[in-house]
């Protein structure tokens, strides 16, 4: 008897643990979804907090979506260093990218009212049409566009409208592909597409904030962008760097083998000089377009100007200091020497300590209209967006399903299976899938994840580019799974 006592103790306890070991992986699974409100706003406060000082973010915004609804919004820091305005949930980020998969859920709107088809060319909707190769644009769908299959490039700040492959054909992210959806939308509706966003689905799902187009007293409330100042830097000295290098080994080529001269003269290298700078303008311009040009610049030449200056005082100091230890007496006819590449040396390596400081974008234009980059919205009015959504709120529920199930796959790791739906990434697991979006402008970062079988949805926005790992972890952290969410 006293046997079967100890069985059946030991049965229990066992069963206790297993019991305790499903839950634990349970809330792992879930991530914070299931938890107290209350349980997660204190350690989200905690993670957010501690990771914004830990990875110099000064300001973010998030709103968690679950079962339908905004269960926690809130904001964090302030949105410009140089300012004391505070975050919040209502603050406008530039949300740039996230505002495609918006775009594409408006287009599916009109294509619910047969104002567009999804496998019909866009160019039919045209009066005159917008890309000049008129073979592709007899071949460009919506379905194209929406998959970023059209061929078309993503330099969308230099406007470019080439196409680098047969549309159809494979996939490449095209933001240019959702500029020219924007223009046939405003040419199908007769008004100018932000008008037409506010219209059809900012104003029906209460996003009363958002605007790919904002006046300019709004301009300033905008959160600002925020680079480590080595960024700009880097990003136009590193080419210039190369170019010079490219180009003064060409240069003792010529010397050497053109003209048989044994020894370089420092004249030899100004042509070599004068070109790295412009060639190295002409490649930031060409990835990133003009405002990035001028800021990456603006910056150079700050840095490079504040350090001669420097070094030229410090010259200056030695020179007086010199002369006081030897006669007390700075004459007339006394000469300064030249500036010295030991002060150079000393201030340029000084004036690394602060590469790392964080340093505000200029205000972007609230007329700088891009349908792929100029989104303004803030984190409650994108948690509206991501609760429309799981409602299939305008479209209705079949055409929402069709975002997810009629994707296509790009890729996979073993584990997740990476593809692309009509508007949206997708990240296709064992236990389950989600569909997500990102926005990644010059110096800010956000994403946007949404788990339709759950429900549920995540909303971060940072205004700073180390902002991209706190906005994976709070992803992850929320939705869970054991393996935290991350963007491939």
């Amino acid at each position: 008897m006293r046997r079967q006592y100890m069985a059946a103790f030991a049965s229990l306890i066992v069963l206790l643990l297993c019991g305790l070991s499903a839950t634990a992986a349970g809330a792992r699974e879930n991530g914070m979804l299931d938890w107290p409100r209350e349980e997660m706003r204190g350690a989200l406060d905690y993670l957010i907090e501690r990771r914004m000082e830990e990875l110099g973010v000064p300001g973010v915004a998030i709103a968690i979506v679950a079962d339908g609804e905004i269960v926690l919004e809130k904001g964090y820091g302030v949105a410009d260093t140089d300012g004391d305005q505070p975050v919040t949930e209502n603050t406008l980020f530039e949300a740039g990218g996230i505002g495609l998969p918006i775009e594409a859920y408006a287009a599916l709107l009109l294509a619910k009212e047969k104002k567009l088809s999804l496998d019909a060319p866009l160019s039919q909707s045209l009066a005159t049409p917008w890309l000049p190769d008129r073979e592709a644009s007899r071949k460009i769908t919506l379905r194209h566009v929406l998959t970023h299959r059209s061929g078309l490039s993503d330099r969308v700040r230099l406007g470019s409208r080439s196409i680098g492959f047969e549309p159809g054909s494979e996939f490449s992210y095209s933001g240019m592909g959702y500029v020219y959806l924007a223009h046939v939308m405003s040419e199908v509706e007769g008004v100018s597409f932000d008008r037409l966003m506010r219209q059809r689905v900012f104003q029906p799902l209460g996003m009363s904030s958002s605007g790919y187009i904002i006046p300019e007293a709004l301009v300033n409330e905008v959160a600002r962008g925020h680079h480590a100042l080595w960024v700009p830097i880097l990003a136009f000295a590193g080419p210039m760097v190369a170019i010079f290098i490219v180009l003064a080994i060409a240069t003792i080529l010529v010397v050497r083998l053109g003209f048989h001269r044994l020894r370089l003269e420092p004249f030899d290298l100004v042509p070599a000089a004068a070109v790295a700078p412009i060639g190295a303008g002409l490649f930031v311009y060409y990835l990133q377009g003009g405002w990035a040009l001028l800021f990456c610049l603006g910056y150079f030449l700050v840095w490079i100007v504040g350090v001669a200056v420097l070094a030229a005082l410090l010259q200056y100091l030695r020179f007086i200091f010199d002369k006081g230890r030897h006669d007390g007496v700075i004459s007339r006819g006394s000469h300064r020497a030249p500036l010295s590449p030991f002060s150079f040396g000393v201030v340029f390596l000084a004036s690394l300590l602060f590469m790392t400081w964080q340093v505000p974008l200029p205000a972007r234009d609230g007329h700088d209209f891009n349908a792929a980059l100029s989104l303004r919205s803030s984190a409650h009015d994108l948690g509206l967006f991501v609760s429309a959504f799981i409602d299939g709120g305008l479209i209705g529920p079949s055409a929402r399903a069709r975002i997810v199930d009629e994707r296509i796959e790009i890729g996979g790791d073993g584990r997740d299976v990476y593809g692309w739906g009509l508007g949206f990434g997708t990240r296709e697991r064992p236990d389950g899938l989600t569909i997500w979006h990102s926005t990644a402008n010059i110096g800010l970062r956000g994403l946007m994840v949404i788990d339709p079988a759950r429900r549920s949805g995540v909303v971060v926005l940072t205004n700073a580019d180390s902002g991209k790992v706190l906005m994976h972890e709070v992803a992850g952290h929320v939705l869970g799974p054991e393996t935290p969410w991350q963007l491939p």
